[in-house]
């Protein structure tokens, strides 16, 4: 297998390779070839002009680490002449070791503290992660010096998202933060609403025809000297030729970035592809006993070192069990061959490689021996083949935030009457009444409830048509107390709506239990402080029907 060239330019792909060391002074011939601009490029850009508008100053270019800060200064480097010491590249390290990193910030930056910056000609792009920037402004000596800077980031550090940092003439501040890796376009609907040019850009040009492309000469020089079209490298290659196949790899990673907070590097991203194009079993490889291992769809879908691979994981549609599921499995545990109709119409006219094709016939004809791997392969591959989620949480989360980034009312009303639906839930009981708050006083036969009037208004999100690729995957709930003119948030993202969804659907939570989403427990303690307990309480009987025994009027005070 090593004898490929297509391995051998793949492989530089790989987080273990030379070329995935990105130090910022410079591409390689695969970074220059893959690279792809993201709008943070050309904000940055806009950004260095202005500070050459001003006569000087400093960008903060800030993120979270691996996030592609370094590939990015790699790329505007070439683009500018500002000169390598205006790029400081590394802020969590000490240039002596009688130094911590924050005083080797501090003695790096004065040209720009507060008596310097509006003075200063010598201008810096700052890189610096999200959590060492945070501890740079809480030190003691960078509140006396760069009080202008901290002025800046603040709203950083704020829970409000719609605040963006504070830019001057001299100091620019540039966040990966809100710099999503996918777009939303709120007129679609479904999954179709969520893409990522990026990820797609990527694939795109490791299989595009042509000869600028290292890739796939090295396929066709593969062709050339005879190398079989069996090989996994070869199948794999060929499967992600077809649109639908890279379609279904970038819409699972988006599922995965939304339902587990999964962070993407570029350079992780690069392994990945790596990862499900050369299986580690390469090295032994034997096609009886590894052709099905060795392949796209097994290795998406089975996990790994690799992060998005993990995540990936559990998005594998052998995990979750539907009646289609169910059907599925059952006729391909029972045939002898390839069902007619398995395998998807491609819209895009490509073909499933017949090599492949033939190979999983000639294993299911082995007396049965090998029915089972056979089985969770062709299973994996009608997925791939035509992407869809198997969670009805995440479908109904992608249309409740595509509806609120549209300004849908209709769902932010949806979302609020999910929210008042589940709040007695939370506390194990099935009663609901508009207005009702469980108390924090809860037994296991009864339970405390006041009245509180709320009052919803505007949802609040960080989203603009104009730029879909910066956003929170997330939005506030605001209601409006109109007896205390006072105002109570709660933060909403894909952890708490699907702790909401499952109550709304039934699922009661226990007391060990409700204690664990801390945000809502949070919110319904707030909610109680604020109830009007000294004037009625309703003590509810819990059983298969809750029932209201009584209300205490005007004679009950709790603290």
């Amino acid at each position: 297998m090593k004898d490929s060239k297509l391995y051998q330019v793949l492989s530089t792909l790989s987080q273990s390779s030379a070329e995935s060391v990105q130090t910022g002074n410079g591409f390689s011939d695969i970074d220059k070839y893959l690279h792809t601009e993201r709008p943070i490029s050309e904000e940055l850009m806009n950004r260095m002009i202005e500070i050459d508008n001003a006569g000087g100053g400093i960008i903060l270019l800030v993120g979270s680490a691996g996030d592609g800060k370094s590939h990015l200064l790699s790329k505007i480097k070439d683009l500018v002449d500002w000169g390598d010491k205006a790029f400081y590249n590394d802020a969590t390290a000490s240039c002596s070791p009688n130094k911590t990193a924050i005083e080797t910030l501090i003695a790096g930056l004065e040209d720009f503290s507060d008596v310097n910056i509006d003075t200063t000609s010598k201008k810096k792009v700052l890189a610096i992660n999200l959590g060492k920037l945070n501890a740079f402004i809480d030190d003691p000596t960078v509140c006396t010096m760069y009080g202008k800077i901290i002025n800046a980031t603040a709203p950083l550090f704020d829970e409000d998202d719609s605040t963006p940092p504070i830019n001057s003439d001299r100091i620019k501040v540039v966040e990966f933060s809100n710099k999503q890796l996918f777009e939303i376009d709120t007129q679609k609907s479904g999954v179709e609403a969520f893409n990522s040019k990026f990820l797609s850009t990527i694939l795109e040009k490791i299989v595009k025809k042509h000869k600028d492309n290292p890739f796939y000469r090295a396929y066709e020089e593969d062709l050339m000297n005879n190398i079989s079209l069996k090989s996994p490298i070869m199948i794999n290659y060929r499967l992600l030729m077809i649109p639908e196949v890279r379609e279904t790899i970038v819409r699972t990673i988006i599922e995965a970035i939304i339902r587990f907070k999964l962070a993407i590097t570029p350079r992780e991203f690069l392994d990945f592809i790596y990862s499900i194009l050369i299986s580690k079993t390469l090295l032994g490889y034997e096609e009886k006993s590894n052709f099905y291992e060795a392949l796209l769809p097994t290795l998406l879908y089975t996990g790994g070192e690799n992060a998005i691979l993990e995540a990936v994981s559990k998005l594998d549609p052998m995990k979750h069990s539907s009646t289609q599921h169910d059907a599925d499995l059952s006729i391909l545990f029972t045939s002898n061959k390839i069902p007619n109709g398995f395998i998807p119409q491609l819209v895009s006219g490509y073909i499933v490689p017949q090599e492949l094709l033939t190979r999983t016939n000639q294993f299911y004809s082995n007396n049965g021996r090998d029915v089972e791997r056979t089985t969770k392969f062709l299973f994996r591959l009608k997925h791939l083949l035509s992407y869809h989620s198997e969670s009805r949480v995440y479908l109904s989360f992608v249309d409740i935030l595509k509806g609120i980034f549209g300004g849908d009312t209709k769902k932010m009303m949806d979302v609020y009457s999910l929210v008042t639906e589940t709040i007695p839930r939370h506390y194990g009981s099935y009663y609901c009444k508009p207005n009702s708050i469980p108390l924090n006083i809860q037994g296991g036969k009864y339970k405390l409830f006041a009245d509180l009037a709320m009052k919803p208004i505007q949802v609040q999100y960080f989203f603009s048509k104009d730029k879909p690729w910066e956003f929170y995957p997330r939005f506030i709930l605001k209601w409006q107390i109109p007896n205390r003119q006072e105002e109570i948030n709660l933060p909403m993202d894909y952890s708490l709506f699907s702790y909401l969804y499952d109550l709304r659907e039934g699922k009661l939570a226990v007391t060990y239990e409700n204690e664990k989403n801390i945000v809502f427990s949070h919110f319904l303690r707030e909610l109680a402080s604020k109830s009007d307990c000294s004037d009625s309480i309703t003590i509810v009987r819990v059983g298969d029907t809750d029932m209201v025994l009584s209300q205490i009027f005007n004679s009950v005070q709790l603290q």
